[in-house]
């Protein structure tokens, strides 16, 4: 027979592992808080000589949960209409200012700083952290993401001649943004202009839906949502002043579920394969294609020798692409010549491209705003919130919504991106 001693020892060593039953911070289920609720109307039963606040201290102590919980639960039984309390929804993690802004917005951003020089005004962090909150940009982020952000569009806070320190951009952006802006000149202005055609990808995540509509207080009332983003899409598409080019859409599903974006699904095959079988059987003769500087865009055939090679390969090279050379030169001779001819790197896909009549003109680093598939991206996405705002979000479902709100994408509207495109560059 167990003696007091004994009893009172496993009811402490109970009373000791209970203690650490609810972490502070962690969600109760349903069953723990109902069971509380039978705990505190334990009490309450127990006769009106108690207080509520002694109530709620006596079962707060036998639960091991703080008196504002007992508070809290109880108010949500009082406004429960069924009498069951039920499990609160997982919280969200918000993820990071800088992760949530799209290429659109990062080139927003950019012409923020740009039209600081505009006006005669240098930009720093502070007011360019207040134009940057204003439309169309409407960032909501801190400084210190505004700093990342920054520094990833390729602009360093350095001195200048004056000794004052002034957001500039990279002398070598500059360079590419004058070259691409003047070869897109000289094809609108030559006497047979190529037909312009602008390719680009985005992503559509399963769960992507309208992020506010109206509901009564307790937000029993309205759209039904799964958590979550769900799995994701990729689309990879062009088009021109046309709109976008007929059977060219391309649309399978990210191998990485939601995590990263679409240039961690796609790969130089799998472009290569869209180019041959979809764009180029469907675009008009010579036509310019327009891309950006995407990995999988760029793969070189003849790849510039670098420190890792051997003497004898730097040769080959340089043997295969006619440039005279000294065999006898030192391996780091060898090396400068190598890059002294760099122009002549060729890519895969422009190759491909010429083979068939066409012409590839990249777009300089970090300058979406060039494309105007962007803007459409955002008719795109809107169209699909608005119809994928129901508990039917199957993957089947939404495919079948984006295939629809890509093809619902109106010539006009697509010529209207173009021009203001042609307006941007005419500023710049």
């Amino acid at each position: 027979m167990a003696t007091r001693d004994d009893m009172e020892q496993s009811k402490d060593e109970g009373t000791s592992n209970t203690r650490h039953i609810h972490a502070a911070g962690s969600r109760l289920t349903s069953q723990c808080r109902n069971i509380i609720m039978n705990v505190f109307q334990y009490f309450n039963s127990q006769g009106p000589s108690k207080t509520m606040k002694e109530i709620i201290k006596a079962t707060a102590t036998a639960t091991q949960v703080s008196e504002r919980t007992i508070y809290r639960i109880k108010s949500e039984k009082m406004k429960s209409s069924d009498g069951i309390i039920h499990s609160p929804l997982p919280r969200k993690r918000k993820s990071t200012v800088v992760d949530n802004l799209d290429s659109f917005d990062r080139d927003c951003v950019r012409r923020d700083i740009l039209s600081f020089y505009d006006r005669g005004d240098r930009p720093t962090l502070a007011n360019l952290l207040a134009k940057v909150r204003e439309p169309p940009t409407n960032f909501t982020g801190s400084r210190s993401s505004l700093y990342k952000i920054v520094r990833n569009l390729g602009f360093r806070y350095k001195k200048v001649t004056s000794g004052r320190k002034i957001l500039m951009e990279r002398q070598d952006i500059i360079i590419t943004r004058n070259k691409y802006l003047r070869e897109l000149k000289r094809n609108r202005e030559s006497p047979k202009p190529r037909p312009e055609v602008f390719v680009d990808e985005t992503w559509v995540n399963q769960n992507l839906t309208v992020e506010k509509c109206w509901t009564n207080e307790d937000g029993s009332v309205g759209p039904t949502t799964k958590l979550g983003r769900g799995s994701r899409f990729i689309i990879v598409h062009a088009g021109s002043d046309e709109g976008f080019v007929p059977g060219a859409l391309l649309m399978f599903k990210s191998k990485n579920g939601s995590k990263g974006d679409y240039h961690d699904s796609m790969d130089n095959e799998r472009f290569k394969m869209w180019l041959e079988e979809q764009l180029l059987p469907n675009i008009k003769k010579e036509s310019l294609i327009i891309i950006d500087n995407a990995p999988y865009h760029s793969k070189i055939i003849n790849k510039v020798p670098t420190s890792s090679n051997r003497k004898a390969q730097i040769i080959d090279w340089l043997v295969l692409n006619n440039i005279d050379h000294d065999p006898s030169f030192t391996k780091l001779e060898l090396l400068q010549l190598c890059q002294r001819h760099k122009e002549i790197q060729k890519y895969e896909i422009d190759e491909i491209a010429a083979h068939y009549g066409h012409k590839v003109l990249r777009l300089p680093p970090y300058h979406c705003i060039f494309n105007p598939i962007e803007l459409i991206w955002a008719q795109v996405k809107t169209e699909i919130k608005k119809r994928n705002s129901n508990s039917d979000q199957s993957l089947k479902i939404v495919e079948k919504i984006t295939k629809e709100a890509v093809e619902a994408s109106r010539n006009p509207y697509a010529l209207r991106a173009v021009l203001r495109i042609g307006i941007v560059a005419e500023q710049l």
